[in-house]
């Protein structure tokens, strides 16, 4: 599960940010790269197999990506730094997003996807069509993301039975589908146009991690 960026908001704007090329351009990009690369990466034989006989390649490709999003956090206002980090988080992104998809059946990969992009869309028109202030979920987002990540944690070490494991893709779904309307409101009604790419980042991010565990929910679905 990869973290969330804290973007930087100013003051409500009149102007909704998302009708400009910024974030959704920069989004839309990042989905491309990724849905590239991993497709690619999934498709190799050699590389699946490679992957699937030393699965700590998974944690290694997981621990880059967060140093490089710290890194591109950091060096956000700093070019050509920031194209540079950018450039590598949306390659080290698919990359690992390629390592776990391998471990999955494509027919399942398919239908997270699929559902994913529904439940996003959906989600995104709706918080563009709503008059209500959603700027206030984030604590009770956060405090989620949270028991969520520590979860996780104690799952690495003791592993779940298949009944906690549904409950736990469950709860990321809702968790990150919870984000999407988060970060869609405050992307289109706060965000500062310096922070377009943090913006952007952090609705990839939802998005990913939403795919994430809709694949846990239909795989352990499937196996039952």
């Amino acid at each position: 599960m990869t973290t969330q960026a804290p973007p930087r908001y100013q003051e409500p704007s009149n102007e909704p940010l998302l009708g400009r090329a910024g974030p959704s351009a920069d989004f839309m990009t990042f989905l491309l790269a990724t849905t590239v690369v991993s497709g690619l990466f999934s498709r190799n034989a050699n590389a699946i197999n490679w992957v699937q006989t030393n699965s700590w390649s998974l944690l290694l490709s997981f621990v880059a990506t967060l140093v490089n999003l710290g890194l591109l956090f950091w060096k956000r206002h700093s070019h050509p730094y920031n194209f540079v980090l950018l450039s590598t988080f949306t390659v080290l992104e698919a990359l690992t997003l390629g390592v776990v998809v391998a471990f999955y059946d494509t027919v399942v990969v398919l239908q997270a996807l699929l559902i994913t992009l529904g439940i996003f869309l959906g989600l995104t028109l709706f918080t563009f069509q709503s008059k209500w202030d959603f700027s206030g979920m984030g604590p009770f987002l956060f405090g989620g993301l949270i028991a969520l990540v520590m979860t996780g944690l104690v799952g690495m070490f003791f592993p779940f039975s298949r009944t906690m494991d549904l409950i736990y893709g469950v709860g990321g779904s809702l968790l990150f589908s919870g984000y999407i309307v988060f970060d869609t409101y405050n992307i289109n009604n706060r965000l500062s146009p310096d922070e377009f790419i943090i913006g952007a980042i952090s609705l990839y991010l939802d998005f990913i991690n939403l795919f994430l565990s809709i694949l846990r929910v239909l795989n352990n679905v499937q196996d039952n």
